[in-house]
């Protein structure tokens, strides 16, 4: 596998803006059965270690480490390679702060792009939440943000979750699904696997395997900021 080439050239696809032809499947209501919104990951002061697979049309492959930290007041990651070369590092509150960006990840939009996607996996959305069911009889939680943004989350059949999140033209832009709800954080069950496709145009898909995950009291991504080990990360053990 390509380590670090294939996943330089998949960065330059994350900032794409065309949507696809996937539309929003109709909602059948129940006003009755309260929605069942719960998130991907506990929502509060955490560190996650991934190992990141990416994969993009053509049979381009890559890998890398990536570092989230998660608070009540935004989310940190740092992104580097799997001998701990640190790539890129931002923070994301109110505004998007980048604290590392080495090339090509300094291009215009990369950060936006990425951030995007961590928020989308990490972050609970927000919005009016909805019970109801798709055509296919599906459970579904529907929540719809300020900015039209909807967020559909589903249980899967090994009682992990799994978000489709869809434009406010109604145009389906993310799929993320967890798998392996083993992990217990906290009581929360966690996914040991990850996987985000994304269906805009250049469409590319990012296979996450959790290497740890811990509740930090003191969160910060300063260690990321210039380089460090991605082996001094291990704190505990997902596995």
């Amino acid at each position: 596998m390509n380590k670090l080439p294939g996943f330089l050239l998949l960065t330059l696809l994350l900032v794409s803006c065309a949507g696809n032809s996937i539309p929003l499947p109709k909602l059948t209501p129940a006003p009755d059965r309260p929605p069942d919104c719960a998130p991907l990951f506990p929502q509060g002061n955490y560190q996650f270690v991934h190992l990141i697979e990416c994969s993009m049309p053509g049979g381009n492959h890559g890998t890398a480490m990536g570092v989230t930290v998660t608070d009540s007041n935004g989310i940190e990651s740092a992104l580097m390679t799997v001998e701990g070369f640190v790539l890129f590092a931002a923070r994301f509150s109110d505004t998007l702060t980048v604290h590392r960006a080495v090339p090509p990840f300094d291009k215009p939009g990369f950060a936006s792009g990425m951030m995007q996607d961590i928020r989308a996996i990490f972050l609970h959305p927000k919005g009016k939440a909805m019970a109801g069911s798709l055509p296919d009889s599906t459970p579904v939680c529907r929540m719809t943000d300020d900015s039209g943004q909807i967020t559909d989350i589903l249980s899967t059949a090994d009682h992990c979750r799994q978000r489709n999140i869809y434009s406010p033209a109604r145009q389906l832009l993310r799929t993320i699904s967890g798998h392996d709800c083993t992990v217990d954080l906290d009581g929360s069950l966690i996914p040991k696997t990850l996987e985000l496709t994304s269906w805009e145009m250049g469409g590319y898909t990012l296979q996450m395997t959790l290497i740890s995950a811990e509740n930090i009291n003191s969160i910060t991504i300063d260690n990321y900021k210039t380089n460090k080990p991605a082996t001094s990360l291990h704190k505990i053990d997902a596995g």
